[in-house]
């Protein structure tokens, strides 16, 4: 795998992608990762895995070092304090020989996925 933040910022700005549409890019990079390191531990490979959940541990720093917590407040609050769990959590994958450290992770990030698909980058509601 390239550089990870690298590989964003230019397909991004090749894209002439939005903001919005960046932090959906990186979310669904990151489950794209998680997945891969999911498939690699159930096939032992130690190396795979490590490299999926290393660019998983990077594009979740992305999104990190992306909050403004002086406009977004509690909520920008809130994702950093997520966002500082699921890499404590990931950086503990090389010791857990089950999948279960990866796949709360997953949840945690298809639940961000869910929520950021719902909102509107015009702020205008969605309908269901």
């Amino acid at each position: 795998m390239t550089n990870p933040a690298k590989t964003y910022e230019s397909v991004a700005q090749d894209q002439d992608l939005t903001p919005y549409q960046a932090v959906e890019l990186l979310l669904d990079g990151a489950l794209e990762c998680i997945s891969t390191a999911i498939i690699a531990q159930q096939e032992n490979n130690v190396a795979e895995r490590g490299e999926a959940v290393g660019t998983t541990i990077t594009i979740i720093g992305l999104l990190q070092d992306s909050l403004d917590k002086s406009l977004g407040g509690d909520l920008a609050e809130n994702l950093d304090g997520l966002y500082d769990y699921m890499t404590r959590r990931l950086a503990t994958v090389s010791v857990d020989k089950t999948p279960h450290t990866l796949e709360e992770v997953q949840g945690i990030v298809v639940q961000l996925r869910d929520g950021w698909a719902q909102i509107d980058p015009k702020n205008e509601p969605k309908e269901l």
